[in-house]
């Protein structure tokens, strides 16, 4: 308990004066820009592997097991049509709004770890997102797979859908839990040992599945997100998902900086100078 509390200390006090808001707000901006690349190219690739019914089937499954109330299911499913109706040029130009994220992700981790941008920031953090592109038609897979035993129990209601949680969250977990944990070594600084990086990336992920399932709760209120943009549905979808965009980032860099202060105090020996 003491080194828990010490670490805690020690993250307050390195984010103290320090525009956390700032740099997660600056990761979304580099994540609107990558998200839908990235979803193309893994789905493509889960279909190259699996087979397109796998693709197909299991977005389409999922669709039907969203909540009504904002109708996100066609936009899951047109997704995934494009994906795999996209030629392969159109698929070679995704990777560079794809790699974007990683510059994103790369800045907002070296603000934390304390190092100084320079002028291959960009490009270190682009090359060592492309793990992350590669191994996602295998991570994606995973939850599309398990839609089947998944998307009846979300339309079942009751205890049937508690199960369903219980399942699609542990599926969710293992899947984004390897993706943080390639950020952690390949595309953020290398503050982190290996160790700290995997069991963290573990940790984060598990707090990170979390919020997505509640992203579910919110897309479960009949709520009007057009209301405030004048009835401009488009844009009152965009403004709803890069809020919790943002949510999920200040997730991330919050912990990752509680690793970087964990390893800090066992290197002091457990003291918080």
């Amino acid at each position: 308990m003491g080194l828990i509390r010490a670490t805690i200390r020690h993250a307050l006090s390195a984010l103290r004066g320090r525009d956390l808001a700032l740099w997660a707000a600056g990761i979304t901006f580099f994540a609107a820009l990558a998200v839908v690349p990235v979803l193309l190219l893994a789905l493509r690739g889960a279909a190259e592997l699996f087979g397109a019914d796998l693709v197909l089937g299991g977005a389409r499954l999922l669709a039907g097991a969203l909540p009504d109330a904002q109708r996100p299911g066609p936009a899951l499913e047109l997704l995934a049509t494009s994906a795999l109706d996209a030629s392969w040029w159109v698929l070679a130009s995704a990777l560079l709004p794809a790699s974007l994220y990683g510059e994103g992700l790369r800045r907002g981790l070296a603000q934390l770890a304390g190092e100084p941008a320079g002028a291959k920031t960009g490009w270190l953090g682009r090359l060592g997102f492309l793990p992350v592109i590669v191994v996602s038609p295998l991570l994606l897979a995973a939850p599309l797979a398990a839609a089947p035993l998944v998307a009846p129990q979300y339309r079942a209601g009751g205890w049937s859908a508690v199960w369903g949680v219980v399942v699609s969250f542990h599926v969710d977990w293992v899947a984004l839990s390897v993706a943080i944990c390639l950020v952690f070594l390949a595309t953020g600084p290398s503050a982190l040992t290996r160790a700290h990086a995997v069991a963290g990336g573990f940790a984060v992920g598990a707090v990170l599945t979390g919020f997505l399932h509640g992203f579910l709760l919110f897309l479960a209120i009949p709520v009007d997100w057009a209301f405030p943009f004048a009835g401009l549905r488009v844009v009152g979808a965009v403004a709803a998902l890069g809020l919790w965009a943002y949510l999920l980032h200040v997730v991330l860099l919050l912990g990752y900086r509680v690793l970087l202060s964990f390893r800090a105090v066992r290197d002091r020996g457990g003291v918080v100078s």
